[in-house]
């Protein structure tokens, strides 16, 4: 198994906050999704990534493979420059009770994408647990908590 960094540091061994070793990974062109020893799903979407309704569906078919039916607490972090069209911010609601999602954490540390997942929290109102947080430890604490829960 892999350990990683919470910041993405692929090569090293240990992180700053903890040590967790990772279980399964799948990189594309767009994200990185590991399974962590803990059972949370992180997904990190690269630089200049646009999430389409395509892309959407190639997340899903990813989720499931390294999910499978067991519902998981997920992660998202993105760099910066992503963005995610209307037409996959109104499929993303068609698409949610297939989510492989227990609770969703994401991570959102400039005021745009702050603006982006909270306007999807008040408008689209998800069915599972949503929070948006301003760091990687905050989104972990709460999704450990909330999942053991």
């Amino acid at each position: 198994m892999l350990q990683y960094s919470f910041f993405l540091c692929l090569g090293s061994k240990t992180t700053a906050l903890d040590n967790i070793e990772i279980v399964k990974v799948t990189e594309t062109e767009e994200a990185i999704v590991k399974l962590r020893s803990d059972g949370i799903v992180h997904v990190h979407y690269k630089e200049h990534t646009e999430i389409t309704v395509d892309l959407q569906i190639k997340m899903y078919n990813i989720f499931m493979q390294m999910c499978g039916d067991v519902k998981r607490p997920f992660l998202f972090t993105a760099e910066d420059y992503v963005t995610v069209g209307k037409e996959a911010r109104d499929n993303a609601i068609k698409m949610e009770d297939r989510y492989v999602g227990a609770v969703t954490a994401v991570v959102a540390n400039s005021v745009a994408y702050k603006l982006i997942a909270n306007f999807y929290v008040k408008i689209n109102k998800p069915k599972t647990p949503f929070k948006v947080f301003n760091t990687q430890e905050a989104a972990i604490k709460w999704l450990k908590s909330d999942f053991e829960n």
